[in-house]
């Protein structure tokens, strides 16, 4: 089988659109039609329909899919490795982040990775912890931050830090650090909260089962800017980290009190796929991560114990 066609099939795939693959491979059209009707011929089923909204994957495409973006991404790394001097890194790599993490660890860390390792060019995706780790095993990303850890085997995962969850409300709320809520207490306040199954959900609701209390969900949202925003105009509370609420609360626009009886937590993990660690971009991206989230952890902009070593 051609891997120069199937690595145009998966650029299709992924921009949905036989104009923008044909831009961003530098190929023209028709004749990256002919490979894709070559693939198509030498597979025995279509790969895509053509719709208003442009190429769709079929069932056969899809699963084409699914089994080939890992192994050709691994055989890329693979490339990468053999043609470099040891030592070095250079490359793209695709990472992960749940939104929360992302609002207080993507801009610092590009930072960092530009400074440190400008041959590395990080393209971050935000995505749903459940999304994330879909994306993983399916290829679609390479290494992930994650609310862990993650009970799938196919994930190798490593402990970065530990973090308070708050219960936050508006400004003119009652709330105070110096006042923590009960835990049973939480069924006195409409809670605004993610849809999925998110890492502060579960948290929530395990905590919940255990202590019988009722949890007054008024609105269930996976946009945490949006949530911010409707805290902020008095519309319910929600639960965060600091972290993901701290610019708003410097800024005087959210109040928070700390959780007790019992305390709430999160752990984030980075996370890979077992073959996903080998790559030296991967492996040197982890340790930009680890030292970005331990100089956060330091400044105070990352509230939370550390679980990694702050000199690695």
């Amino acid at each position: 089988m051609n891997l120069k066609r199937l690595s145009y099939f998966l650029r299709i795939a992924e921009l949905g659109s036989m104009n923008r693959a044909s831009e961003v491979l530098h190929i023209a059209q028709p004749a990256l039609t002919r490979q894709i009707h070559l693939l198509e011929k030498e597979l025995g089923a279509a790969l895509f329909t053509r719709t208003a909204r442009g190429m769709q994957l079929t069932n056969e495409g899809e699963q084409l899919r699914a089994e080939v973006v890992g192994p050709l991404r691994q055989l890329d790394f693979a490339f990468q490795n053999a043609r470099l001097p040891a030592g070095k890194v250079e490359g793209s790599v695709s990472l992960g982040m749940p939104p929360s993490v992302r609002y207080v660890l993507a801009q610092p860390l590009i930072g960092r990775v530009s400074a440190s390792e400008p041959a590395i060019k990080v393209r971050i995706i935000e995505g749903q912890a459940d999304h994330l780790v879909e994306w993983l095993v399916g290829g679609q990303i390479d290494i992930a931050l994650l609310y862990g850890p993650s009970p799938d085997d196919r994930i190798i995962d490593r402990a970065m830090v530990v973090e308070d969850l708050m219960l936050v409300g508006c400004r003119e709320s009652a709330l105070s650090p110096e006042k923590p809520v009960n835990f049973k207490r939480l069924s006195r306040y409409p809670l605004i909260l993610p849809g999925s199954r998110h890492g502060i959900m579960s948290t929530l609701e395990k905590n919940a089962y255990i202590t019988k209390t009722n949890i007054d969900i008024i609105l269930r949202i996976d946009s945490l800017e949006l949530t911010k925003q409707l805290v902020m105009s008095g519309d319910g509370f929600t639960i965060l980290p600091y972290s993901a609420f701290s610019k708003e609360h410097e800024a005087g626009l959210l109040s928070h009190a700390r959780i007790e009886n019992p305390v709430l937590t999160r752990q984030i993990v980075t996370a890979a796929t077992a073959q996903c660690r080998v790559p030296r971009i991967i492996s040197r991206l982890d340790v930009l991560i680890q030292q970005e989230i331990s100089a956060l952890a330091a400044s105070g902009k990352w509230p939370g114990k550390l679980l990694i070593n702050p000199e690695a």
